[in-house]
């Protein structure tokens, strides 16, 4: 029987799957050897006695004594070993639960280590949870916090814990550096104590060497950090500006996208914290947990939006999408509220915080794989790059796991951030390659469009010209009969055939009639002139130009009308114009301000220059324009004067002319008070 063969996507989608654990295998197995506390460790020379390093640095990792429950200081080994005692190794217990009957994690402990070597030490103590004290051959070299009181042997965690606070507990984050001199051997002794995070002790493996070498460790270990954090608040901040930037076409992968940097550089800006000091223990881990559980639910938003199919199954798909952002969102809440609300009241639930967190997490990561895969299956864009990104996540998660108490970065990250850093690398370059190909798209359609345009303005000018020669060749065949007609009308009034009174007065207004056709049918070839010609633009110097049109038509205006008066800015302005279609629309503006100004009224033309724009301005006193007429005034066949022969075509005919120029005008005016039109035109730079 002939065995079916995998779809070509499908054996792509293992091929990326495999290769992606590959090369996350084999980057965390290097890392595993180059950069691991535990690799790295001081040597054992005999029981309870660590040979400290001649050169570089080192971590005290085994041979550690451990007294649970409590505070021993230097003088209580003076004698004898106090007991119990136990043997372990630097995060060997994240907390003190296994040594509580009720499973309370809290309490404070004791470890002792006896050191071996020459010269001057420094060690540097890296996030004591959450009070520490310490101590180097008897001499108290202070600490971060305050552990309480003197010793608490006996008694339950739950009263170890009230023991604890009562005794002036006091925590406070903070990566310490101390120094002192080993001459042959020393006794280190830290004490310890925690009543606020899930984690307690020495679960950080100290680092012991010369001032230099712990130094130069600790800034490398800042500025590998620095990389990560700031790199990922770089990216959140362009997504900020890149989303309000496309008002109107925001894309919520970007927002996604900008919100997973944030939170990424928010879990892992802590070693800076640590540094400073922080006392505010419960939210600061509340703030790591929240934002890494943020991350996780900002990864499972971007890939229900790019890869999940959306047409097929819609109510399936809408289902399955929506359970899992909401069960994303409230593991958010759940990241928020244990550590802060929970823990303090009911410390047993740390045992099965922990477990859900990481469960919680890789059950994320399986979906995050599902879904890339979905979309490579579907041939979504860009899923190809993501699912390795996301298996390369979900090694990285499992691998932490499996690892703890064997590996702890000592410069770099933890495996859980070098996976989620893979995902931020890898939505980066796909909401690159995003903008790109909308870029690429919008001027497609942009080209397109204005190919669009241009075709539709030719066909435009087009109509508009035959439109123009239409109207010119219908005004000039009807002005023939039209002026027949009025010319049979005259004669026949005036030769007196045979007319009563009542057919004269009917003759007359025959005439009349043919004189306001014959005058419209002149406004509208002379309108059809004006739409057909196209104008001849070129610079024209407004202050000169203005000057010449009030020197030709002052004359004619004050002839039987009001005071024609011209006031110019000194400053140059120039513009692109026809100044043969700028002088027909000024004509129209003086002349039709004259007929409506009385004799001893006045006509004022002006020229300003108000930022980049010329204003041109022809302002009368005359009878002015009614509120509810102005928006009127410049409609085509609208006019005030019918009675007395008015085409209302004339400053239609000034706005058809100044918008050519690109340019606006506008009126104000007040009823008794004159009006003002004014001519707003751009200016040549």
């Amino acid at each position: 029987m002939e065995k079916k063969k995998l779809p070509k996507t499908v054996t792509r989608v293992i091929a990326l799957m495999i290769c992606a654990a590959f090369l996350s295998l084999s980057g965390l197995a290097i890392l595993y050897r180059v950069d691991n506390k535990y690799t790295a460790k001081t040597e054992m020379v005999q029981e309870y006695v660590s040979l400290l390093p001649v050169s570089g640095t080192a971590f005290l990792v085994d041979g550690w004594e451990f007294y649970p429950d409590r505070l021993l200081t230097p003088g209580d080994f003076s004698v004898q070993t106090p007991s119990p005692r136990y043997t372990v190794w630097a995060g060997e217990y994240p907390n003190l639960a296994l040594f509580h009957t009720d499973g309370n994690p809290y309490g404070a402990a004791t470890y002792r280590l006896r050191l071996k070597g020459e010269g001057m030490m420094s060690l540097y103590l890296q996030e004591p949870l959450c009070a520490a004290r310490v101590f180097v051959d008897g001499k108290d070299l202070g600490g971060s916090g305050s552990v309480g009181g003197a010793d608490v042997i006996g008694g339950t965690g739950s009263t170890d814990m009230a023991h604890g606070a009562a005794g002036g507990y006091r925590p406070f984050i903070r990566d310490t550096v101390y120094s002192f001199p080993v001459d042959g051997e020393a006794e280190l002794i830290i004490q310890t104590a925690n009543y606020s995070h899930y984690y307690g002790g020495l679960w950080f493996p100290p680092m012991v060497g010369s001032t230099d070498s712990v130094v130069h460790m600790a800034a490398s270990r800042m500025i590998f950090y620095g990389i990560l954090c700031f790199s990922a608040l770089a990216l959140a901040l362009f997504c900020v500006v890149f989303w309000f930037w496309r008002k109107g076409r925001r894309d919520p992968a970007a927002f996604w996208f900008g919100l997973l940097c944030l939170t990424f550089s928010l879990r892992v800006c802590y070693p800076f914290l640590h540094l400073w000091g922080v006392p505010f223990v419960r939210p600061l881990y509340a703030l790591e947990d929240a934002a890494a559980l943020c991350g996780v639910y900002c990864a499972v938003r971007i890939s229900l939006y790019l890869f999940l199919p959306d047409s097929e199954h819609q109510r399936l798909n809408r289902l399955i999408q929506n359970a899992a952002a909401t069960f994303s969102l409230g593991m958010c809440g759940v990241g928020v509220l244990v550590p802060l609300l929970v823990l303090p009241s009911f410390p047993g639930f740390m045992l099965w915080y922990g477990p859900l967190i990481s469960g919680y997490q890789i059950l994320a990561a399986l979906f995050l794989i599902a879904a890339a895969a979905c979309g490579c299956v579907l041939g979504k864009p860009y899923s190809c790059p993501a699912l390795m990104a996301v298996t390369a996540n979900g090694v990285c998660l499992l691998y932490g796991a499996v690892t703890v108490g064997r590996f702890e970065p000592a410069v770099g990250g933890w495996p859980e951030e070098y996976g989620a850093f893979c995902m931020v690398l890898a939505f980066a370059a796909l909401m690159v390659s995003r903008s790109r190909a909308m870029a690429a798209e919008n001027l497609r359609l942009t080209e397109h469009l204005q190919e669009e345009v241009d075709e539709k303005t030719r066909h435009l000018t087009k109509l508009l010209k035959e439109r123009g020669q239409l109207m010119a060749e219908l005004g000039h065949d009807m002005k023939s009969p039209l002026t027949a007609l009025s010319n049979m009308a005259q004669i026949i009034r005036l030769n007196d055939i045979m007319l009563d009174g009542d057919t004269r007065e009917k003759m007359q207004g025959i005439e009349d009639k043919c004189s306001v056709l014959a005058d419209r049918l002149e406004s509208i070839q002379e309108l059809a002139g004006e739409a057909g010609a196209l104008p001849q633009m070129e610079p024209l110097s407004l202050n000169r130009f203005l000057a010449d049109f009030y020197r030709s038509n002052q004359p004619v205006v004050e002839l039987t009308g009001p005071d024609f008066l011209c006031e110019l800015t000194p400053l140059p302005c120039t513009v692109m114009a026809d100044s043969r279609k700028l002088t027909r629309a000024l004509e129209n503006l003086v002349f039709n301000a004259g007929e409506f100004t009385p004799p001893d009224g006045k006509i004022v033309l002006s020229l300003k220059r108000e930022q980049n724009f010329a204003l041109i301005c022809v302002a009368d006193t005359g009878c002015g324009i009614p509120e509810a007429e102005i928006p009127k005034v410049f409609d085509r066949l609208y006019t005030t004067r019918e009675d007395e022969g008015g085409q209302g075509l004339g400053l239609s005919i000034t706005r058809a002319i100044v918008l050519e120029h690109g340019g606006e005008i506008s009126v104000e005016s007040v009823v008794g008070g004159g009006s003002t039109f004014v001519i707003r035109l751009p200016l040549i730079l």
